[in-house]
């Protein structure tokens, strides 16, 4: 059995890459589950961050969370997207990001805010 933490995750998470798939964005990660433990665990732990009282509103705010938790694990900016290499086209200010990545920042924040209200244990 999953914990809550896992289940809003990969809710999160997959929804996510679905809204990337429909808005067809240049990024379309890997679902969830084939994604490297690490990257798994610092994932949940911000789930588990934003659908408390400590959570984050702010796209730009969550975006520079996510380039430093990707530093953490290793990545790096480069021109484009590498798993092999550890290269991702959005480690840049969120200033400098697209409209379209913009976008995809405020998703993650209404999709947090849906797996807060409506995903929960019974």
């Amino acid at each position: 059995m999953t914990s809550l933490v896992e289940r809003r995750a990969v809710f999160v998470y997959d929804a996510a890459r679905l809204a990337a798939m429909a808005a067809n964005a240049p990024v379309i990660p890997v679902l969830f589950c084939e994604r490297e433990q690490p990257f798994r665990e610092q994932f949940m732990a911000v789930i588990d961050r934003q659908c408390g009282p400590d959570r984050n509103t702010s796209p730009e705010e969550l975006h520079a969370d996510w380039v430093e938790a990707y530093i953490r694990m290793g990545w790096q900016y480069g021109a484009t997207y590498s798993r092999e290499f550890r290269t991702h086209p959005d480690m840049v200010p969120y200033a400098k990001l697209g409209q379209l990545e913009r976008d995809k920042d405020t998703v993650f924040v209404m999709l947090c805010e849906i797996a807060r209200q409506l995903i929960y244990d019974l």
